[in-house]
């Protein structure tokens, strides 16, 4: 019997060293995924104007474990749709729903916002539902697309009110005088995280082209 069938053992056994072998490979390939999914408390996906300040204000969680479970890197710009881990150790947001509002109604938020025009050589710059009475930088880059890319300009170093607010008129640098859209980003001085960021589009241009 065994001059008969003792080829086939050393074959079966071989077989099933393969089979363990993939079983491992396919552990190792998704251990990251399932490490990830252990770290997360629930999934967050990304709504028109949030910012990643807010939603870690939102669940309590720090900034700092809301970018590094989530591999982000500066400037840390989000997009709609976009599905958030939210570490461990969050907090549910209780309550009830608010009610759907109608089409076309504004929706109010509670987020850090921007906003203002550009006139050329100044611009009115508007901060609102910013963390209160904290000290931020205001800055200006080139375009709308990819803006981090290109030198930014330091407008001041400003401090909130007591409600979180702040207005003011800038004196532009001359490099974005002629620029038809800059974009403005307000940076907590503190730990340097970009708050919030908005595109201002040059009025004195589009007056000038309308002119001509």
């Amino acid at each position: 019997m065994t001059a008969r069938y003792g080829s086939r053992i050393p074959t079966a056994w071989a077989w099933r060293g393969v089979a363990a072998l993939l079983a491992l490979t396919l552990l190792v390939i998704n251990l990251p995924m399932t490490t990830q999914a252990a770290a997360c408390a629930l999934k967050y996906t990304v709504q028109s104007g949030d910012t990643l300040y807010g939603i870690a204000a939102k669940y309590q969680v720090k900034f700092e474990e809301l970018v590094e479970v989530n591999k982000l890197k500066a400037p840390y710009l989000l997009y709609v749709g976009q599905v958030l881990c939210i570490p461990k150790g969050a907090v549910i947001p209780t309550g009830t729903p608010a009610p759907t509002p109608a089409p076309g109604t504004p929706v109010a938020s509670n987020l850090p916002s921007i906003s203002g025009f550009h006139l050329g050589s100044v611009a009115w710059i508007a901060l609102t539902n910013f963390p209160k009475e904290r000290f931020m930088y205001i800055k200006a880059y080139q375009g709308s697309t990819r803006f981090w890319e290109y030198t930014n300009h330091q407008l001041a170093i400003i401090q909130t009110d007591k409600k979180g607010q702040f207005g003011a008129y800038f004196h532009m640098p001359p490099a974005l005088y002629g620029e038809r859209v800059i974009t403005v980003c307000a940076k907590d001085a503190l730990n340097d995280d970009v708050l919030a960021c908005q595109t201002l589009f040059n009025a004195d241009y589009y007056l000038e082209r309308r002119v001509r």
